[in-house]
């Protein structure tokens, strides 16, 4: 049994003494189901501070084929998916961006499609390149700061703690029942060391196909009717059909069916080298790469009426407060009158009949790509050992091109559609045939087209010393610092697309049809753009009808052809983050009796500097200026971790800490925008206000002062019982807030008015809850892991015109549970795994929690070893077809529902 100093140490990768490394080299060799949930306990009861582990099955073996889904077995840990894989992390009722997530130690770079952000991209990581992940719930303050929810620390292997010559090839192919397709996937790993084992090196690689496709269903935008209350956002709705009125009810501003393809591409690389010349030198290498491609073509069909209404709803039906069901019929009043179209119209009515659907074609490009490079100097002494660490973390990511269209059914030959969300689940009646007929869509509208790009990037240096003491209960002291200079951009530019001529109804440079431009002469017959392809929405059972795809293809050749790239930077889009942090702590170890654990601070400073740029829309100005601004911070974080082996199998523990996290780079980077009154009757006359946005850089990081108590009975090997509860309250949150604000702006004499939204500081918020966990090995070979997880997160407050209102904490889920059943003998061994969530809060919209509905899947898991160095294993993922649901403030109002899909892997596996 590895001592729980030790255990700690090896955890930050400093502090190895020799007899130690020995210990672990022989314990690293973790083969089958139940030898690594057994190394999880061990993991969990010797440490200090509040750890979960889950360790590999088997070299290039993680339990699940995503490092984020096995962490979500994990107690008090939510995930949010992507494609049906685990994307980021949540601990104990916070939002992701509260999970630090290090590769073994330090900060490890990510990136992804849209803006910088604080959450890692566990879809970047593949996880047969890790052998550990463990989750400090509580922290230590050798541990770097940054985790108010909790802190992933994730280890790879290294070359002297493997067999010489030991390699692992591995083969595997996934069928998804939404692509009806096979994807292939390669691993290959392969350490060496020498006889005298001073000196080794290991390689590795991982390379993944996957196709995902995604059938969603969205009700968005959710307006209020009423003709008697102020704050309405429309008149009362009025059924044409019964004359029926329906006032103070809610309704989505649109429904909308997505078809979302996306090719995806993984590739890792991992080289790491040690060499020790002396029995006390050491030298570590380590570099980490992660590299995914993702092209996604997205089908969607829009329901909705967005603007003049002319008592055209039909089929209305309401539940409470929401209506659940409503149609628009073609009453023969549907005009359209110079709606954007003085040009064309000349301001008279034309009878246009419905405008949905719409079709719209979506084209992304996008790839992201992280590297990680590590190199440590470690030096045992006869009473201590010092390490210094210096590295680079990089991540570039984004989108180089995504562009869409839409298509709607304006002149068209449909006379109505209704939609229902009355029976839990969407369905949909169109007075025509979509998947054949081909005058749906005779109205071109919308064309947009433009590309993103973000980097993330963290430069460190640390220095670590430890001592052997003997001072009193004090066995160990660490002291230690650490620089990092960090920093994440933004850019976004948008392509538009030009003929060089002035006659093209005032909107050069917008063409072909932003802005709502619809001179036939500069748009593509839509004709050429309905493909003779049906978009197969039948997976998953979410309610979908199909329907004939836009063909996004045609569409580019046509604008390519007759258009030029005209490429334009949005400033609201553009910023540059800098954060230059320097932290310094000491921690002492201490055994006292059957007491142990360890008391330190941890001091933090940071310099952070943003350069943001204001975007006014209708401002004419030929200069761009950078906004520079620039704060400083400093912060004392205090840990105590207390274990008491009360008996030789019971543990009962208590925390005591203070954690921070930084402020999302979405404020951050958050610039001043704003425009023009909603109607200029001239420059010394008009109505209402402009709307926007401001930029705050003074928000400061989030404090969290948290307790953990906690029992553990480990009454026989692999088996164990326990119960935590935990409290945090976390301070500094930023509040929203509307403020009226005066601006001065081109369009008129003297200030306007504006509606701006942001950010401040100082809310405050708490979360409370108890983690129960069971683990149980029988001497049959069966088994079965479980555990149960309540968190009561308090409230932070909002402010819209003035107006306070109280809103969860995105993150939140009230109960978790997950089940895992598992049989193993010498050659085969099996696992059936079940989580489930409670309702989560994901965002917030108008003041009001938008929700993900609780969501359960079953996985299973099998292997069958022929030989010591041949296997092979099958899986499936979401077994049962599970649908995920969300909604807004009451769960009759739906956001969306998605089926990303029921996968199968099989695969084989050899070792030498």
């Amino acid at each position: 049994m590895v001592t729980a100093i030790s255990l700690v140490v090896s955890s930050m990768a400093i502090a190895e003494d020799t007899s130690d490394s020995d210990e672990r080299i022989e314990e690293v060799q973790v083969i089958g189901i139940l030898e690594s949930a057994t190394k999880n306990l061990e993991i969990k009861r010797d440490s200090l501070a509040v750890v979960d582990a889950i360790t590999a099955e088997d070299i290039g073996k993680f339990p699940d084929k995503n490092v984020a889904d096995s962490l979500q077995r994990v107690p008090g840990v939510t995930i949010d998916r992507s494609g049906g894989e685990g994307s980021t992390v949540s601990i104990r009722g916070t939002s992701s961006e509260w999970t630090l997530t290090q590769l073994n130690g330090n900060y490890i770079a990510t990136s992804g499609s849209g803006a910088p952000s604080r959450n890692f991209n566990y879809l970047l990581l593949p996880s047969s390149m890790i052998s550990r992940a463990e989750v400090y719930k509580s922290p230590e303050t050798r541990i770097d700061e940054g985790g108010v929810g909790g802190t992933v620390i994730l280890h790879s292997h290294k070359p002297l703690e493997l067999d010489a010559g030991q390699g692992v090839i591995t083969t595997e192919a996934t069928y998804s029942d939404t692509t009806e397709e096979w994807d292939p996937q390669y691993n290959a790993f392969y350490s060496w060391k020498n006889e005298s084992e001073t000196f080794g090196i290991l390689v590795g690689y991982t390379s993944q196909d996957r196709g995902v496709t995604g059938v969603t269903n969205y009700a968005s935008g959710w307006r209020l009717h009423s003709d008697t209350d102020e704050n309405a956002d429309l008149s009362a709705l009025v059924d044409q059909t019964t004359e029926e009125v329906f006032n103070n009810v809610w309704a989505p501003t649109q429904v909308s069916i997505h078809n979302s393809k996306e090719d995806r591409t993984r590739d890792g690389y991992q080289l790491a080298a040690q060499w020790r010349p002396t029995e006390r030198l050491e030298f570590g290498f380590a570099y980490f790469g992660s590299k995914l491609g993702y092209d996604t073509n997205t089908q969607s069909l829009t329901f909705a009426e967005w603007n003049d209404h002319d008592d055209a709803y039909y089929g209305i039906e309401v539940d409470g407060d929401t209506v659940v069901t409503y149609g628009f019929n073609d009453n023969g009043d549907l005009n359209e009158n110079n709606w954007g179209d003085g040009d064309v119209n000349g301001g008279v009515d034309l009878y246009r009949g419905l405008m949905s659907p719409q079709l719209t074609g979506y084209t992304r490009k996008g790839e992201s790509e992280s590297n990680t490079y590590d190199f440590e100097v470690i030096y045992e002494g006869d009473f201590y050992t010092a390490a210094i660490n210096v590295g680079h973390t990089e991540a570039e990511g984004g989108t180089s091109e995504l562009t869409y269209a839409n298509m709607d059914a304006r002149y068209g030959s449909v006379d109505s559609w209704l939609w229902s969300i009355a029976d839990g689940k969407p369905s949909y009646e169109v007075s025509t045939d979509l998947t054949k007929d081909t005058e749906a869509y005779p109205y071109y509208d919308w064309f947009g087209s433009d590309a993103t790009e973000n980097s993330d990037e963290e430069s460190y240096y640390q220095l670590d010393l430890a001592f052997d003491t003997n001072w009193g209960i004090v066995n160990k002291f660490y002291v230690g610092t650490k620089y990092r200079d960090h920093e994440a951009r933004s850019y976004r530019d948008i392509y538009r697309w030009d003929d060089e001529t002035d006659d093209n109804g005032g909107y050069r440079g917008w063409l072909p049809g932003d802005q709502w431009f619809h001179n036939p002469d500069y748009h593509p017959d839509t004709s050429t753009l309905i493909s003779d392809k049906v978009v197969d929405n039948s997976a998953g059972n979410t309610g979908a009808i199909d329907y004939l795809a836009f063909d996004t293809d045609a569409l580019m050749d046509y604008v390519r052809g007759n258009f030029n790239l005209t490429v334009m930077p949005v400033l609201s889009g553009t910023y540059t983050i800098d954060e230059e942090i320097f932290s310094t702590y000491a921690q002492a170890d201490f055994i006292w009796r059957d007491f142990r654990g360890n008391l330190g601070v941890r001091y933090v400073s940071t310099k952070l500097s943003t350069e943001t740029y204001d975007d006014i829309t209708g401002m004419e100005s030929d200069e761009v200026i950078a906004n520079s601004r620039s704060n400083t911070t400093k912060e004392f974080l205090p840990s105590l971790n207390v274990a008491w082996d009360l008996t030789d199998d019971l543990v009962i523990r208590f925390t005591a800490s203070k954690a921070m996290s930084r402020v999302s780079y979405a404020y951050l980077g958050q610039a001043e925008t704003y425009g023009p009154p909603v109607h200029i009757i001239s420059p010394d006359e008009w109505t209402g206000r402009g709307s926007g946005t401001f930029a705050n850089t003074d928000l400061e990081a989030m404090i969290s002062k948290q307790l953990d108590l906690g029992l553990e009975w480990y009454y026989a090997d692999g088996s164990a019982l326990g119960v935590t509860l935990f409290g945090k309250d976390i301070d500094n949150l930023p509040i929203q807030v509307t403020e009226i604000v005066e601006r001065e702006h081109d369009c008129c004499n003297g200030p306007i008015e504006v509606e701006m939204k942001g950010q401040i500081g100082g809310g405050n918020a708490t979360s409370r809850g108890v983690e129960l966990f069971a683990q149980h090995a029988f001497e049959s070979g069966f088994g079965f892991m479980a555990n149960y997880t309540f968190t009561d997160t308090g409230t932070s407050t909002i402010i819209l015109a003035n107006a306070s209102i109280e809103a969860e904490i995105p993150g939140t889920a009230r109960h978790q549970y997950n089940l895992s059943a598992f049989y193993e003998n010498e050659n085969f061994g099996a696992r059936v795994s079940y989580n489930w969530v409670d309702d989560r809060v994901t965002s917030l919209h108008r003041g009001y929690a938008v929700y993900d509905k609780d969501y359960g899947q079953l996985d299973l898991n099998a292997t069958y070893t022929f030989t010591d160095n041949f296997n092979i294993s099958a899986s499936i993922i979401n077994l049962t077809e599970e649908v995920a649901e969300g909604y807004w403030k009451q769960e009759n109002r739906m956001t969306y529902n998605n089926y990303s899909g029921r996968r199968f892997y099989i695969g084989a596996n050899y070792k030498f």
